[in-house]
């Protein structure tokens, strides 16, 4: 080891490889924790998002957007409810429960926007796209259960 360190590149490249860690831990110790109400915020913008989703399905390439946008908030908001979970000193009762949920509602949201990319290409095709239904049926199972998730 002495010879190693005897060694000015090593002994840089050691250097650099220590104040790399130490400020990649300094930079995700210094983001701010998001609060649960920040993080229902976010659920109820989803959910939002999904209504507003159910009202404008006859135009796909929009509904598709919006419930992309969905997605986006509904995983962000899980993301920092599993993350602000796992510093607490005492588990989150709900927390699987919620996290189950939002799974789900994620999953029903992603097979509606599937659908609804298949119609969009459909129509490019010239041929009537049957999506109406089935993007209805998967956004209102996924409104159903982000409506559902209430974080302590």
């Amino acid at each position: 080891m002495s010879r190693v360190l005897g060694h000015p590149i090593a002994t840089v490249l050691i250097v650099v490889g220590v104040l790399m860690a130490g400020s990649s831990a300094a930079a995700q110790s210094a983001q701010p924790r998001r609060t649960s109400s920040d993080i229902q915020a976010q659920i109820q913008k989803s959910a939002e998002l999904q209504r507003q989703a159910l009202q404008i399905l006859a135009d796909p390439e929009r509904a598709e957007r919006l419930i992309g946008n969905a997605y986006a908030n509904l995983q962000s908001a899980m993301s920092a409810m599993v993350i602000n979970a796992s510093g607490q000193k005492s588990p989150d009762p709900l927390l699987k429960l919620n996290e189950s949920r939002m799974r789900e509602a994620l999953t029903q949201l992603q097979h509606a926007s599937d659908t609804l990319r298949a119609a969009v290409h459909q129509r490019q095709e010239g041929k009537p796209p049957e999506y109406f239904d089935v993007v209805r049926n998967h956004v209102e199972q996924a409104l159903r259960l982000t409506s559902g998730v209430f974080v302590l």
